[in-house]
């Protein structure tokens, strides 16, 4: 387990930059590939112009120039170089001092060297630059070492006496460095020191334990470079960092004590178990989930729990996991379905819990996965069975409402007109003249009729019981109902819009005529004056059922009054557009002998849509 990132070219440059203000990437050919600047260094602000240029291309830089010798040479012996260098400032009429390295340390060391560039001009140039650049180690998060392998000594950043508990007085030298570390890591400590010398890796690194002063042990990850080499090639100076990687090893320590609790229950209990990271990949599964599922353990390495969920159970959980994590459950169960290795589908009831780190945070979740295939093909079969019955008990029971429905519409609808004639052939002369008696029998007849035609249409359409089903156009059908209405929708800039996911509908081509006749009427015939009408007709299929929708910018319904009145007889909720409210009750009435239905959305001055489930 390591921390920080896991590119070696920048774990490098974080240990160089504790040396330097910039660190340069020069390749082979003498090209500044790439360059990194200590943070607030003045010279990020130049770094484009010397970005993808060859040291010889930089003509006003002497610093630059001074590299040139030294790179050629890192590349033809591979060994480091140290050189200090004055020079005069136009700018500002001062002495500039600066150091500059070119370490062959570059993962890739036979193409690329790195150049450090660091601005030592303290008014002594000649002396160490150590206590500069181990005040800016201060600002890092880590502790930092900076080792003198030629005098044996070493030095430590105020960040890693705070670390381990030691003041700077107390660790001088390398020998009392390398007794602070855990006997059994000393041996692990010497071969990752001997293995980056050797050049087969491209920096040191290594988890160790170290003895704090109080005499407890914390595991650290220490990496770091040599930046200083003898012309022998003997490393003189070596530095790097220290990283408290404690409390990661301790996760690393109770996630072991809890595989080795729960072996036993995993590895011979008949249950399929499985222990789950809070991203959803197996942190580890027994042999009985493997059997189940047909999946090695090897296969679910490379899983996670939803590539062999169900398509349509993927989410299923995932309110229930959220409350888990906001605790506001301790744990859930409920039925879930996997797809197995073979493509079989496996239904389960899932219990699921959660195991928490100590700083709050989701550590893993705990899976009971036990297979109920078998027992959910009895409990399918009797639920059809109970589907069944439901339907027709519902079926009975629509049938008694809808004859309850047309006995009260009969009552309602023909007693206003036929008490109307009743008193007018009664002795209604006396009260009326005749023409105007005879005039308002014409018209209580006139209803009367209206009211018979209606309730005749009604009975007629829940008593077809053979209709004949087509292979509906929906689009044809549209244009033809727009040919029908051309003038008006001509005459008011109507804009009809199809949206059609699925373009043919199964249905009978008299009633979907019908009511797509009476939907877009209703549209036109109710639209705003201030906006142009636009009706959109949309069809789309969810879980194999289509639904039609129908869609305008009119004038909308009050749904907080009208809610329960919209497709009953008789109701118009626009006075002033010639309208008997007998549109919407039909059309309910034909969707619903087919056994399909239909609601409203609307708000006032914002339009209707009508949806219908076929």
């Amino acid at each position: 387990m390591t921390s920080g990132t896991s590119d070696p070219i920048q774990n490098i440059v974080d240990i160089l930059l504790h040396v330097g203000e910039r660190i340069v990437e020069v390749s082979r050919g003498q090209v500044m590939t790439r360059i990194w600047d200590r943070e607030g260094s003045p010279l990020a602000a130049y770094r484009s112009y010397y970005e993808g240029k060859r040291l010889d291309e930089v003509r006003n830089d002497s610093t630059i120039a001074q590299c040139r010798s030294s790179v050629e040479e890192a590349f033809a012996t591979g060994r480091n170089s140290y050189t200090e260098y004055i020079s005069y400032s136009n700018d500002n009429n001062k002495v500039v001092a600066y150091s500059l390295r070119v370490l062959a340390c570059h993962p890739d060391k036979e193409n690329y060297v790195f150049l450090v560039i660091d601005n030592i001009s303290t008014g002594k140039e000649n002396l160490l630059i150590e206590d500069k650049w181990k005040m800016a180690l201060d600002a890092s998060d880590q502790g930092v070492w900076d080792a003198n392998m030629a005098a044996r000594t070493i030095f430590f950043s105020e960040k890693w006496e705070r670390l381990f508990g030691y003041s700077a007085k107390e660790i001088v030298d390398l020998d009392e460095w390398a007794a602070l570390i855990y006997p059994d890591d000393v041996t692990v400590a010497q071969q990752r020191v001997q293995d980056y010398l050797d050049g087969k890796t491209p920096i040191y690194s290594a988890e160790v334990r170290y003895r704090c002063k109080d005499g407890s042990y914390k595991w650290i990850l220490s990496r770091g470079v040599v930046v200083d080499r003898r012309a022998d090639g003997v490393p003189v100076r070596f530095i790097g960092t220290h990283t408290d990687i404690s409390e990661q090893k301790e996760v690393e320590e109770e996630l072991r004590h809890t595989k080795e609790t729960f072996a036993n229950s995993f590895n011979y209990s008949g249950i399929p178990k499985a222990i789950i990271a809070p991203g959803g990949t197996w942190v580890e599964v027994n042999d009985a989930l493997c059997k189940v599922t047909g999946y090695t353990r090897e296969d679910l390495e490379l899983l996670d729990y939803r590539d062999i969920t169900f398509p349509d159970d993927v989410d299923i959980d995932v309110p229930y996991i959220q409350q888990l994590v906001t605790r506001e459950i301790p744990s859930y169960t409920l039925e879930k379905r996997f797809v197995t290795k073979t493509r079989n589908v496996l239904t389960t009831i899932v219990n699921v819990s959660l195991v928490w780190n100590k700083d709050d945070t989701p550590k893993y979740f705990v899976c009971d996965i036990m297979d109920m295939s078998d027992k959910k093909a009895l409990s399918d079969e009797l639920n059809r069975r109970n589907a069944q019955l439901e339907a027709t008990t519902v079926s009975l029971k629509h049938k008694i409402d809808q004859l309850e429905e047309l006995n009260h519409m009969i009552a309602h609808n023909l007693r206003g007109p036929v008490g109307n004639i009743k008193m007018l052939s009664e002795g209604g002369s006396d009260i009326f003249p005749d023409k105007e008696a005879l005039e308002m029998i014409h018209i209580s007849s006139e209803s009367l009729l209206d009211s018979l035609d209606t309730m005749m249409e009604v009975a007629r359409i829940r008593l077809e019981k053979d209709i004949e089903y087509d292979n509906c156009d929906v689009a044809e059908i549209v244009h033809s109902i727009c040919d029908q209405m051309r003038g008006i929708i001509y005459q008011n800039h109507v804009e009809v819009v199809l949206d059609l996911e699925v373009p043919t509908i199964r249905y009978p081509r008299a009633y979907l005529e019908s009511i797509l006749y009476n939907l877009i009427s209703n549209s036109i015939k109710y639209r705003r004056e201030d906006v142009r009408p636009c009706i959109r007709v949309s069809t789309h299929a969810e879980n194999g059922v289509v639904q039609l929708s129908v869609k305008d910018n009119g004038l909308g319904i009050d749904m907080d009054r009208y809610a329960n009145r919209v497709f009953k007889l008789n109701q118009v909720f626009h006075p002033g557009h010639d309208s008997k409210g007998i549109g919407l009750f039909i059309t309910k009435t034909r969707i619903e002998s087919l056994g399909g239905s239909i609601i409203v959305r609307s708000k006032l001055m914002k339009g209707c849509e009508f949806v219908i489930t076929l």
